[in-house]
């Protein structure tokens, strides 16, 4: 939770509106894809944002946003912009 403002807010629908939001989400995907792998694409930084686009690749072992475990090797890809103030993600939008 230290890497999120007590305030975050991510912009798209039904994504975390405070920290602990994003810590649950994290800690549900940690017990989803105990093997998942993440590599950075692109990162560029400008201000006070960071863009990312990253690369995902898990099995789906559990149940993750309503969808049943298919226990099949996935990979996903996200693009996500981070907002940055004093070393804390402010706010996010990403796909």
């Amino acid at each position: 939770m230290d890497f999120f403002a007590k305030d975050y807010f991510e912009h798209r629908d039904h994504g975390a509106r405070t920290n602990q939001d994003a810590f649950n989400i994290i800690r549900s995907g940690e017990k989803t894809f105990q093997d998942l792998t993440v590599k950075i694409e692109d990162l560029v930084e400008e201000g006070d944002l960071i863009a990312i686009r990253l690369t995902f690749n898990a099995t789906h072992k559990g149940t993750f946003l309503g969808i049943e475990a298919t226990n099949k090797n996935i990979t996903w890809e996200a693009m996500e912009f981070f907002r940055i103030k004093n070393g804390i993600i402010t706010e996010s939008w990403g796909s």
